[in-house]
Order: structure tokens, then sequence, then C-alpha cells
């Protein structure tokens, strides 16, 4: 059976010695239909299996954050067991976690609600 990859969170600084990919850079996402199908649309088949992993990881650990936490937290950013990782720009962060809690809530968010924390949309009420 295919297993996806494990991710850890780590600091954005963590990324400049790992010799895997940076995910962002081979695809970047659907800035204009911030849906799941649509943002890994802009990827490779290769790479749809590392960004599953992440999209899991984010509703698992119910990762509702801006870039800047992304950026500057001490594990802020996706790492993937094999070496492969997704740092990205505060727009682009609000961007694919747009996409991933738009699909998985049914919501009509933006990128520009996840930029950064002191723009976040309330977590939802079942989180409480």
């Amino acid at each position: 059976m295919f297993s996806l990859p494990t991710v850890t969170w780590q600091s954005y600084d963590s990324t400049a010695d790992l010799l895997g990919f940076n995910l962002h850079n081979l695809g970047g996402g659907n800035k204009t239909a911030p849906y799941w199908p649509a943002y890994v649309a802009d990827y490779t088949s290769e790479w749809h299996s590392h960004l599953e992993a992440i999209r899991q990881a984010i509703i698992t650990n119910k990762v509702w954050a801006g870039g800047d936490w992304h950026q500057y937290n001490a594990h802020g950013v996706p790492v993937l067991s094999d070496g492969h990782f997704m740092v990205c720009s505060w727009r682009d962060w609000g961007s694919l976690l747009a996409a991933v809690w738009n699909s998985e809530l049914g919501e009509h968010f933006t990128y520009m609600d996840f930029y950064m924390d002191g723009r976040l949309p309330e977590r939802p009420a079942a989180w409480a």
C-alpha cells in the first residue's frame, strides 16, 4: 500500500540546509480559485502526494496561522520525511491555507484571510 511522506514542522531558517526541493517553487498554487483541486492542479502529478501530506498535516494540526507565523515560528514550515519542504511568501502561505480550509470547511477564504496573523478569520466554532 502506498503511504504519504510524513510531515514535521520546523523553522523557516532551518530549510537552508535541507537537500530537498522547496515545493512552493515547483508550482505555486492557483491564487484565483482558492480550492484544493485548483491549487494542486498547478503542480505536476509527481508532487501531488507531497502536497496531500502537507494538506493532511495542516488539517490534523489545525494550522490556522498567517504567513508571518509560517516564516517566524520555530515550527511554521512543513518538512516532509523525504527532505522536501514548503517555504512561502506571506501571500502564498495565505493561498495554501485558503485552498486547504475552503475545501475542508466549505468556506470562501482568499489568500488575504491567512496573509498574516492579524487578519485571520475566527477559528471554526467546532474547534473551541
